[in-house]
């Protein structure tokens, strides 16, 4: 038995599997998301230890004696977050989350600190990066910036928890923008334009190996065996690859969630993609991933929903699907959040055209998640240029339970999505198989196959051209959010 406990932005999810791979039990936790302003986002990081033992307790009241013979832990957790600790390993200030704007001017900066940083960390510089976070610590908040003793990602504070040591992986690693790809080591370069003493790092491991063992209280408060090993584990997105069994080469999958991810498997390093196409280490040694990351994925469904006043949304979904008879009247420019692969700008936001009088809830809610549709295929014709496409994606997260919504992305990507069994746990699930590799590469095969295939969704033949003319027409609109968030960026 192994347990996977996954640090997502609104909440933990833990699973318990067996020696079979098979998952035996399943938790979960909210926790809370503090927005001091607008494009800002901060956690307070005691409150992912609460929700990680309350998903504990939950596995333990599902499967009491599984849960018991466990015989390893890993932790996967939302990338690029800032957790800056003092001297006692406490936080200094909330932590800045992946989606707070805070470091938007120090982008600039870094960049022109470091000319080559896409090169050297694998994307351009951008806010949603830890460095970029630092910088803003650094200048704006520098009586807290002084008492940073230590930099962490958000699930290696929950594992200092669990076992007093402090560590990362690879891909956390990579997340930072602190990080040379190729070399799989902290950047020297980067560091200096931060600012940043390499000791306020923490060591570096490959997301197998072990990185300590289960102190004796939180076993005692969890029910867990003392000194239980637990792997240095993944950042979530690399997690979900390994979850879904995107370890090969040309492996990859698709994943709508608050935000999207569309991610392929490679074994080599490149950095010569578009600069907001992601290339990271993975949490596997001698893996990379090339990966477009969408500020906006499911989450905008359910801003639409509010919109419309509609209480549910599967139910409002199943309006769309009755209806559904080609691209909707009205489009969507899916920038809610601003956007991270290919604009590369906070400062967006989104924008409905083409409304009418006879305008509804179904009109509305159709081009949104055909505009999430247009953004995805935006960001494959990118990784499709860089040598980085997935032929066979995956397809997970809140916006695979719609398979019209995957079948009007299969349209526009010209290929078929297979939806799998237990995506909406794979992050938690490729954080246990971590565990359950144990420092092993010659188990990574065996241990992280994919899980079974549901079903497969394929593209909409009959409405592929009115697809592709309907994106022609998305790409022309961008030039008006862009005007407006130019127009909007204070000073």
């Amino acid at each position: 038995m192994h347990v996977g406990i996954d640090l997502g932005t609104t909440a933990t999810k833990a699973v318990l599997v067996d020696d079979a791979g098979i998952v035996v039990a399943r938790a979960g936790a909210a926790h809370d998301t503090l927005r001091p302003g607008d494009g800002l986002a901060e956690q307070d990081p005691d409150g992912w230890i609460l929700s990680v033992r309350a998903a504990l307790a939950g596995l333990r009241e599902a499967a009491p004696a599984a849960f018991a013979a466990a015989r390893g832990i890993g932790f996967s957790g939302q990338m690029h977050s800032l957790v800056a600790l003092d001297a006692a390993d406490r936080p200094v200030r909330p932590a800045l989350l992946w989606n707070d704007g805070r470091g938007t001017a120090a982008c600039a900066a870094l960049t022109a600190a470091v000319p080559d940083v896409a090169a050297i960390t694998g994307v351009a510089a951008m806010p949603s990066f830890t460095a970029a976070k630092l910088v803003w610590l650094r200048d704006e908040e520098p009586d807290a910036f002084a008492r940073t003793a230590h930099v962490l990602s958000p699930k290696d504070f929950v594992r200092l928890w669990a076992t007093g040591e402090r560590a990362t992986d690879m891909s956390d690693a990579a997340g930072t923008q602190l990080f040379d790809q190729r070399a799989r080591d902290w950047s020297p370069a980067m560091l200096a334009a931060v600012g940043l003493d390499p000791a306020r790092l923490p060591p570096l491991l490959e997301g197998i190996a072990p990185a300590g063992t289960l102190r004796a209280t939180v076993a005692a408060e969890t029910g867990l065996p003392p000194g239980l090993p637990v792997a240095a584990g993944g950042g979530d997105t690399p997690a979900v690859a390994i979850g879904l069994g995107c370890t090969a080469p040309g492996s990859g999958f698709l994943s709508l969630g608050t935000g999207g991810v569309l991610l392929t498997t490679r074994d080599r390093y490149d950095g010569r993609g578009h600069p907001t196409v992601h290339d990271f280490a993975h949490a596997l040694p001698g893996r990379w991933y090339h990966m477009a990351g969408l500020s906006n994925g499911a989450s905008a469904l359910a801003w639409a929903a509010r919109l419309v006043g509609a209480a549910d949304v599967g139910e409002l979904l199943a309006r769309v699907a009755a209806r559904h008879a080609g691209p909707s009247r009205v489009m969507f420019l899916p920038y809610l959040a601003g956007d991270r692969t290919p604009h590369a700008d906070v400062h967006l936001r989104g924008a409905l055209f083409g409304l009418g009088e006879a305008t509804d809830a179904v009109d509305v809610a159709q081009a949104v998640i055909e505009g999430i549709a247009f953004s995805v295929r935006e960001a494959d014709d990118l990784m499709a240029a860089a040598g980085g496409r997935c032929e066979r994606p995956a397809f997970v997260g809140g916006g695979a339970r719609s398979a019209l919504w995957g079948r009007i992305l299969a349209t526009l990507l010209g290929r078929p999505l297979v939806r799998l069994s237990d995506g909406d746990h794979a992050g938690a699930l490729g954080a246990a198989r971590l565990a359950a590799i144990a420092g092993d590469a010659d188990a990574i095969p065996t241990v992280a196959r994919p899980p079974a295939a549901v079903d497969e969704l394929e593209p909409i033949a009959a409405m592929a051209a009115a697809y592709e003319d309907r994106f022609a027409l998305f790409k022309t609109q961008f030039a008006a959010v862009a005007t407006y968030a130019a127009g909007t960026v204070p000073g």
